[in-house]
């Protein structure tokens, strides 16, 4: 069944009377012509475009401490003084500053590079440093993490010209930026360059101001300045500009496609509603191979994109060629009230042979279309008549699948019996560092070889998704740790390679703000998950080779050392290659003569046998959030606080398993890709007696732990529809993102426009992740969509939901949040607290129906919203938990102003490790 969104075949249709551009191959500075009955009118040719000017001197005010992806929480110390934007530029003023001589800081100013181009396109590029702050010290002491840091520096927009015009803001490096004193938080911290912030400004001055937030992570360790670069560009004279670089579309082997699925990014240049009614292709030229099928798809109504806001634009291409084929393609639209219009643009299908690496699309679960790089094996070195192992790769941080460096990784393996599948993971930074946006891809990506042997007619040997060897490089060595042991049943063998063992442990959050110890502990949590230091249990039975530069100052070899010291404690070493003067990445670094024997061994063996030993351990993470691990697939934990365990210890004949729990509700037997052979039976919590295990009612049977401790066996099903947490809905905030369709962001209360489109543009540029924007709040408008749903209001707007027992709700305008402990149990503590403080915000996860999840962003008034929407998933590494509360003063004390924080268990209630004060 296809997702509820606008795919649509290319193919040549006849348009009714519309505007369409004089040529589909002029896109930019074309007239415009009214076409009906054949009669063509010119129209008069547009005005010169008015000029966009960004001054070249800025005034700098820092730096001030920052810890690591510490800046959504706010943690600005300005705010305390009532914020950058109120704060005239003066020499003689001191500010405090840890990172400062003395204590403080001074302002100073320094000089942008100034480019311009046509189109009324101009770009500063700033570098800015601090020679006075002794970094070298620092860094001695603190390591990386002294090296992240904050600082503001405003400069001057221009508008010159007579009318207002509408200005589309690129922050590549920037996380937050403001235009006369309004607040645009998201930026592009990775220089995607994928969705600018869209805004109408008048002509004259405007006031710019960015916060420069310097990452390690994205800009290296060597050095110690913040790099950015703003680039502002005029809009407005078309109602929609297609973006051109972000086509993706498959290509071509044999003349066929590999993959009908294509999309393009589209972004809406005015301040009302667009509607995208159709698509079609036209023909350039003569195609006597070329074959344009005109078939459509059912659509479920337009593609509507709500003002300044971007979204992409899905179609199908179903093409056999004999050569590579170049056509234009129109997308007819209407703004309301206005006739409707035609923009156009191109698609030149690539052809190349079949012993290339060749791209293939997909089709990612949020209902986008995505890509991975695909190589067939060569057959000549093949037993055609059995499956082939895959080689799944892993890219780096900011490095595109489709570049010649990504493809070409793998080179020197070719001669393998074994296919070479790259994942793009959506973004150069896979979103959310191959996890679980990354890791949905992966799975996507795999599922999509299937479809590409037969739209090739492909004539090897399939692929066998059961004999899965994961590698990956840097952030992808981290994916591999991830992939692997999250998921240790889909998984054969794994060879990380310089990579990380999780976010906190690279750069450490030692610059944090102080908060209290037991709401740290709820942050702690929220990122354990990712800490594969906790995890490396899950790996028994998996092959594991590392391999890490002795001289990597990127990713220092400590990392691989450490999880090869870890694996050694498990009963299941893994091999250790360090090498000798090399560094992070140089050519062949996926390819050294260690890592083709690990592969060519790996590959080899004929069935890829998952051996165990006789006892393991099984580490579930608190968010539950994990896949079968010899079969056993945990369904619920009772409390998040801790997490979960298992102790297997199988009898010599192995058909009995003695297995003792930690903090384990429910879970259930699974014969799939696991790493041996189910059990006849099971004794759990050396209780009297045994269960025995029906391999063909064991996806149904479910082992259930009571209150007291009592294990049973349940065959009913029914409890996934009584509001019991399970499967999507697991895991901390981010887990918004496990959407199985575009999310849907709905309005309300009045005066939130701009928080949702914020919401929108962010999810877009940090995961390519499509959402439509709702004016209607009923539940009935959530209920028709087939993604998770994030909800946007202020005081008593908020509608309830449809569990009673859940303990949040909104009460006279006041967010109330419910404990499940007695206070006859605890003395003195309080049941109920109740936070309604002007600038109040709130985020928090609320279950819906078919395994869905809502996310609530609330505020008092529409400063706390925007303050809570900063929470709403961009950066990884932030720790944002299943909810939480956050005071005025969060805006400077980041974590340490959180009047509450906290986890949901297995029944939606308020965890005990969850914090909860009263506000002062």
């Amino acid at each position: 069944m296809l997702p509820n969104f606008l795919p649509v075949a290319l193919g040549l249709i006849l348009l009714s009377p519309t505007l369409v551009p004089a040529s589909c191959a002029q896109q930019a500075g074309t007239s415009w012509k009214l076409v009906s009955d054949g009669a063509v009118s010119q129209s008069p040719l547009r005005p010169a475009l008015p000029e966009v000017v960004i001054s070249e001197t800025w005034d700098i005010l820092g730096p001030f401490r920052l810890g690591t992806r510490e800046a959504i929480w706010g943690a600005d110390p300005l705010e305390y003084d009532g914020g950058f934007h109120n704060l005239p530029y003066d020499p003689n003023s001191t500010f405090n500053s840890a990172l400062g001589t003395n204590g403080s800081v001074q302002w100073s100013t320094t000089h942008a590079n100034i480019s311009r181009s046509s189109g009324g396109q101009v770009q500063a590029a700033l570098n800015v440093s601090f020679p006075a702050v002794n970094w070298a010290f620092m860094q001695s002491v603190y390591g990386w993490s002294a090296l992240q840091y904050q600082a503001w520096a405003r400069g001057v927009l221009e508008i010159k010209g007579s009318q207002p015009q509408t200005i589309a803001l690129f922050g590549d490096g920037l996380l937050e930026f403001l235009v006369d004193g309004e607040s645009y938080f998201g930026g592009d911290m990775f220089r995607y360059h994928r969705a600018p912030s869209l805004i109408k400004l008048t002509p004259g001055h405007h006031t710019l101001e960015l916060r420069l937030t310097r990452d390690v992570r994205a800009l290296g360790g060597l050095r110690n300045a913040v790099e950015v670069i703003f680039h502002a560009e005029l809009r407005g004279q078309e109602p929609i500009t297609l973006d051109q670089d972000s086509l993706l579309v498959s290509e071509l082997v044999n003349g066929r496609i590999g993959s009908p699925w294509a999309s393009i990014n589209v972004q809406n240049n005015e301040e009302q509603l667009v509607e995208i009614k159709s698509i079609c292709a036209l023909k350039v030229g003569l195609f006597h191979h070329l074959t344009i099928t005109a078939h459509r798809v059912s659509m479920q109504g337009p593609l509507r994109i709500a003002g300044h806001q971007s979204r992409p634009l899905i179609f199908t291409v179903l093409v056999e060629a004999g050569r590579e084929p170049q056509f234009s393609v129109e997308v007819t639209y209407q703004t309301a009230g206005k006739s409707s219009r035609v923009i156009c643009f191109n698609i030149n299908l690539e052809q190349r042979p079949l012993s290339d690496p060749l791209r293939m699309t997909y089709l990612h679960p949020a209902g986008i279309v995505s890509y991975a790089i695909l190589r067939a094996p060569p057959t000549k070195s093949c037993n055609i008549s059995l499956p082939a192992p895959v080689i799944l790769v892993l890219h780096g941080a900011g490095l595109e699948a489709d570049s010649p460096q990504a493809r070409g990784m793998l080179d020197a393996t070719y001669g393998t019996c074994a296919w070479i599948l790259i994942p793009s993971g959506v973004t150069p930074w896979s979103g959310d560092d191959w996890h679980y946006w990354g890791a949905a891809d992966i799975q996507a990506a795999m599922s999509a070889i299937a479809n590409w042997v037969k739209r090739t007619a492909w004539d090897g040997p399939p692929a066998a998704l059961d004999k899965l060897i994961v590698a990956g490089h840097s952030n992808g060595g981290q994916g591999a740790w991830y992939f692997s042991t999250h998921f240790p049943d889909n998984v054969s063998a794994v060879a990380p390679v310089s990579g990380y063992t999780s976010i906190e442990n690279y750069v450490p959050y030692t610059m944090w703000h102080d908060s209290e110890p037991s709401l740290s502990s709820v942050l702690s949590r929220s990122r354990s998950t990712y800490k594969h230091e906790l995890l490396v249990g899950n790996l028994a039975g998996i092959p594991v080779a590392q391999q890490h530069g002795g001289d990597d100052d990127n990713v220092p070899a400590y990392h691989g050392r450490l999880m090869h010291e870890l694996l050694g404690h498990t009963q299941w070493p893994s091999e250790y290659q360090e090498l000798p003067g090399k560094g992070h990445w140089y050519d062949g670094v996926m390819t050294t003569e260690y890592l083709k024997d690990f592969y060519r061994t790996m590959v080899n063996q004929s069935s890829l046998a998952r051996a165990l030993p006789q006892t393991f351990t099984i580490t579930v993470p608190a968010s539950g959030v994990l896949g079968s691990k010899a079969g056993i697939q945990v369904d619920q934990l009772y409390t998040p606080d801790v997490n979960g365990k298992f102790r297997v210890a199988r009898s010599l004949d192995r058909k009995t398993w003695h297995i003792t729990t930690r903090n384990i509700r429910r879970f259930h037997l699974l014969a799939i890709y696991s790493q041996a052979e189910l059990p006849e039976a099971i004794v759990l919590d050396k209780m009297n007696g045994t269960f025995q295990v029906d391999p063909t009612q064991s996806t149904e049977s479910w082992f259930v732990r009571d209150a007291e401790g009592q294990w049973s066996i349940s065959h009913d099903s029914i409890w996934k529809a009584e509001y019991q947490r399970y499967g999507r809905q697991l895991g901390a905030l981010d887990g918004i993102v496990r959407t199985q369709g575009k999310l849907a962001i709905r309005r309300c209360s009045p005066g939130v426009e701009q928080v949702a489109l914020q919401i929108s543009r962010n999810f877009f540029q940090y995961f390519a992740a499509d959402s439509e924007i709702l004016e209607d709040c009923s539940g009935t408008s959530a209920e028709h969509q087939p993604g998770n749903v994030i909800t946007l209001a202020i005081g008593q707007d908020l509608p309830s939901t449809a569990m009673e027992s859940y303990p949040i709700r909104i009460h006279q305008g006041r967010l109330v949040i419910s404990t499940s402990r007695s206070s006859s149990a605890l003395p003195g503590f309080k049941q109920e607290y109740f936070y309604g403080e002007p600038g109040t915000g709130a985020v928090f996860l609320r279950p819906f129906p078919e395994e869905r999840l809502e996310l609530v962003v609330w505020g008092t008034d529409l400063d706390g919203l925007r303050q809570a929407a900063r929470l709403v998933p961009t950066i990884t590494g932030s720790g944002q938990p299943e909810y939480v509360v956050l005071g005025n003063r969060s805006r400077w004390e980041s974590v340490a102003g959180v009047y509450a924080a906290g986890h949901f268990d297995w029944s939606w209630r308020i965890s005990p490790g969850s914090y909860q004060v009263d506000p002062m």
